[in-house]
């Protein structure tokens, strides 16, 4: 019995240890900025969440970044980049319901990651948009360029499509787990740019409230 107050105790702790995390901001004290033309969006799921920059723009052209014709991108007008644990991300779709030992094993154990670049043709409706400074748009860019692994030969590592009907799946950096899933690294890109973020980067929503503060999206 003392063994299942303790372990409901624990998780009772964490629980709100999350939840208080997700509230809190990382930074309290971010310099109010209004002279933000450059558009990026943020595209959020139940659990996951990806950033959509346009593929061209005066400071950064990804087609010299990034080998453009796998992707299948030389068309798009906007590339989204995700990231996520290798095997679960490029493994067969399906439910969550089925598919939870995948999940387990991708959150407890430090496991190979990836990047995913995928062509946007039009933004969805649902994503949501914030406006950058030039100086914060180079910045997420670093933090994507930096997410990416290279060979020897400084090239990057394409690990083909897995059972997606388009984009490209990249090494990465960093390994995946508990303590950095897609939504740390899409919060630590922000976060660089200097876009409110949560303290606890654990959940997808968190990132959205927490940039609502951020500067707004300009004006087509």
């Amino acid at each position: 019995m003392r063994w299942h107050i303790v372990a409901g105790g624990g998780i009772l702790g964490l629980m709100l240890a999350v939840g208080l995390g997700a509230v809190l901001p990382r930074r309290w004290h971010l310099p109010p900025r209004t002279n933000c033309p450059i558009p990026i969006y943020l595209q959020s799921g139940a659990i996951h969440t990806d950033v959509i920059l346009p593929r061209r723009h005066q400071q950064v052209d990804w087609g010299r970044l990034l080998p453009l014709g796998k992707i299948g991108a030389d068309e798009a007008a906007y590339l989204s980049f995700g990231f996520g644990e290798q095997d679960f991300y490029m493994g067969e779709p399906g439910s969550l319901l089925w598919r939870w030992p995948d999940g387990l094993r991708a959150l407890f154990w430090a496991n190979p990651s990836i990047v995913f670049v995928n062509p946007v043709r039009e933004i969805p409706p649902n994503a949501h948009c914030i406006g950058l400074s030039a100086s914060q748009y180079r910045e997420l860019v670093e933090h994507i360029q930096g997410s990416f692994r290279a060979d020897a030969q400084g090239n990057l590592i394409p690990l083909g499509r897995g059972y997606q009907p388009a984009g490209q799946f990249f090494q990465a950096q960093q390994g995946y787990s508990l303590l950095f899933t897609c939504n740390h690294w899409t919060a630590q890109g922000l976060n660089r740019a200097g876009v409110p973020t949560p303290l606890v980067p654990l959940l997808s929503q968190s990132i959205l409230w927490h940039s609502r503060t951020a500067c707004p999206c300009p004006a087509p």
